[in-house]
């Protein structure tokens, strides 16, 4: 049950990045990364570099999950139930400011 989760939580993230990657500023090199309190942006990634960013940390995240919880199993499971979750909702989440913030800056 875990692993069907954490599959469709994968493919979830790989279909926001290709809608990213194909309508998020379309002809913008580089994409917000990072802002500061006030919502100005502190820097900027290359734009593959800034869609793939959120899940290729949560593939790193779950091969350290494996790595270091591999005696317990319900623990494994738990920390992957919860990934399952909640990277897919940040990946949507940075792709929102990503479009807002361009769509405010033209």
């Amino acid at each position: 049950m875990i692993f069907v989760a954490l599959i469709a939580s994968v493919a979830g993230m790989v279909a926001i990045a290709v809608w990213a990657y194909r309508h998020v500023a379309p002809h913008t090199d580089r994409l917000p990364m990072q802002w500061s309190a006030n919502g100005t942006v502190n820097w900027r990634a290359p734009r593959l570099v800034a869609i793939a960013a959120t899940p290729v940390l949560m593939l790193t995240l779950i091969a350290l999950i494996f790595v270091f919880s591999r005696h317990d199993h319900a623990e494994r499971d738990m920390a992957l139930l919860w990934i399952s979750f909640i990277a897919p909702a940040l990946q949507a989440l940075h792709m929102a400011l990503v479009a807002r913030t361009v769509e405010n800056e033209e």
